[in-house]
C-alpha cells in the first residue's frame, strides 16, 4: 500500500500515476468513443438544420460545432443528446481510470483494464445518476421559482404575498446557487467517490454535499495544485509528442521531398482549427527544427490528397493520445484529492477499507480448501467401506 500524506503533497503524485499504459489506454478509448458520439450526432444536427455535407465539411471537417443562427429546436435536441452521451462516456472512463489508480495505491499493480470495466458495469449508476439527481434538485427549485412568479401575477394578493415571502424566496435562490456548485463538484468527484467507495447513488450525492460543505478551502487549494501539476506535466508530454511527430517525418523528407510537405499540410488542416494548431506548434520548443516549410507546399491531388486525409486522421488520434495522458493524470489526481479530503473529513483511510471484491475473493479461497477437505474425507470413507469387502474376499480364498 502506498503511504500518503493526505494533504496537498499527494496531488503531485498524479503526474506519475497518470503515466501508465492501462490508464492512458482506457482514457484513449474513452476519448475516441466520446468524440465519435459527439461527431455523429453533431453532423446529424447540422444536416437536420438544412445544411449540406459539402458546406459542413468545408466549415468544420471533423470538428463540427453548433450553429446558433441555423439550428431549429430539434437540431438543438440532437446536439444536446450528442453532448450528453459524450459526457457520460467521459465520466465512466474517469471512473475506470480512478479505480485503477485506487487499486494501485492499495498495492494491487495487477488490477487490469478489464477488471475496471467490470467494476464500472456494476457501479455506473452512482457516477451517472449522482450529477443527474443534483440537476433534478436544481430544476425543481427553478420550477418552484416559476410557480411563485405566476402566483405573483394575481392582482393585489400576488404582489403582497411575494413581498411577504421574499426572504423565503431569497433562501431558495441562495440554496439553488449552492446546489449548482455541488453539481460542479459532483461532475468532478463522482467518478473518484464511486471508484474508491463503491457506494450507491444516494451515498455519492451525500459525499459530494459533505465534501464541499466541510472542506471547501482544501478542495479549492487541492484543485489548484492539480491544475498546476496537470498543466506542467501535460506541457512536457506535449513537447515529446509534437517533437516525435516532427522527428517521424524529418528523415523521410530527404527522399520524399515536396510530396511529404504537401501531405503534412493537408493533414494539419484536419486538426481542430488549423491556425490554433499551428500556433500551438510554434510554441513547442525545438518543434520548428523538424516541421517543414508549408509556404512551399502545393495543392494536393490524387493519391497525395488521399494520403493527406489518412494522415490527418492519424494526427487526430495522436492528439487524442496526448489528451489521454492529461485525462489519466486528471482522474488520478481527483482520486488522490478525494482520499485526502475523506481522511480530513471523516478520519477514514479508504486505502485500508476492504471491498466486496476482495472479500469475495477471500471467501472463494477459504471455500476451496473446505471443498478439498470434504472430498478427501469422502475418499477416506470410501476406502474404509472397501476394506471389509476386501477382507471377506481374502477369507474366502
Amino acid at each position: 500500500m502506498t503511504e500518503l500524506h493526505f494533504d496537498f503533497r499527494d496531488v503531485f503524485k498524479a503526474a506519475r500515476l497518470g503515466l501508465s499504459g492501462k490508464k492512458m489506454g482506457g482514457s484513449f478509448l474513452g476519448i475516441v468513443v466520446a468524440y465519435l458520439c459527439y461527431l455523429v450526432l453533431t453532423y446529424a444536427a447540422l444536416l437536420a438544420s438544412g445544411l449540406g455535407w459539402g458546406t459542413i465539411w468545408r466549415a468544420y471537417k471533423l470538428f463540427p460545432l453548433a450553429m446558433a443562427d441555423k439550428f431549429a429546436w430539434y437540431s438543438w435536441v440532437i446536439y444536446g443528446v450528442g453532448v450528453f452521451f459524450a459526457v457520460v462516456v467521459l465520466l465512466l472512463t474517469a471512473t475506470a481510470v480512478a479505480k485503477i489508480s485506487y487499486q494501485q495505491l492499495k498495492g494491487d499493480d495487477f488490477y487490469s483494464l478489464g477488471d475496471s470495466r467490470k467494476f464500472v458495469a456494476k457501479h455506473w449508476k452512482a457516477t451517472i445518476f449522482s450529477p443527474i439527481g443534483i440537476l433534478v434538485m436544481i430544476v425543481f427549485m427553478l420550477v418552484m421559482a416559476l410557480i411563485f412568479g405566476l402566483l405573483g401575477r394575481i392582482p393585489y394578493v400576488g404582489e403582497l404575498g411575494f413581498s411577504i415571502i421574499s426572504l423565503l424566496i431569497f433562501g431558495g435562490a441562495f440554496l439553488t446557487l449552492f446546489v449548482g456548485l455541488v453539481l460542479a463538484i459532483s461532475l468532478t468527484l463522482s467518478p473518484a467517490i464511486a471508484a474508491t467507495t463503491g457506494e450507491d447513488t444516494v451515498e455519492t450525492i451525500t459525499q459530494s454535499f459533505s465534501t464541499i460543505w466541510s472542506q471547501p478551502w482544501r478542495f479549492i487549494v487541492y484543485q489548484g495544485w492539480l491544475a498546476f501539476t496537470l498543466g506542467l506535466s501535460s506541457w512536457i508530454f506535449a513537447i515529446f509528442t509534437v517533437n516525435a511527430l516532427g522527428l517521424m517525418q524529418w528523415f523521410p523528407r530527404f527522399f520524399m521531398g515536396n510530396k511529404l510537405v504537401v501531405m503534412t499540410k493537408e493533414a494539419v488542416t484536419f486538426a481542430p482549427t488549423c491556425k490554433t494548431f499551428e500556433l500551438i506548434l510554434s510554441k513547442i520548443p525545438y518543434c520548428q527544427c523538424f516541421l517543414p516549410d508549408f509556404s512551399k507546399a502545393q495543392d494536393a491531388s490524387g493519391t497525395v490528397l488521399v494520403s493527406g486525409v489518412i494522415a490527418g486522421i492519424m494526427l487526430i488520434l495522436v492528439i487524442f493520445f496526448a489528451f489521454s495522458y492529461s485525462f489519466a493524470t486528471y482522474s488520478a489526481g481527483q482520486t488522490l484529492i478525494y482520499l485526502a479530503l475523506r481522511k480530513k473529513k471523516d478520519n477514514e483511510n479508504l486505502l485500508e477499507r476492504k471491498e466486496e471484491e476482495e472479500e469475495e475473493k477471500k471467501e472463494e479461497k477459504v471455500e476451496e480448501p473446505k471443498e478439498e477437505a470434504k472430498e478427501e474425507v469422502k475418499a477416506e470413507e470410501k476406502k474404509e467401506e472397501a476394506k471389509p469387502a476386501e477382507e471377506e474376499k481374502e477369507e474366502k480364498k
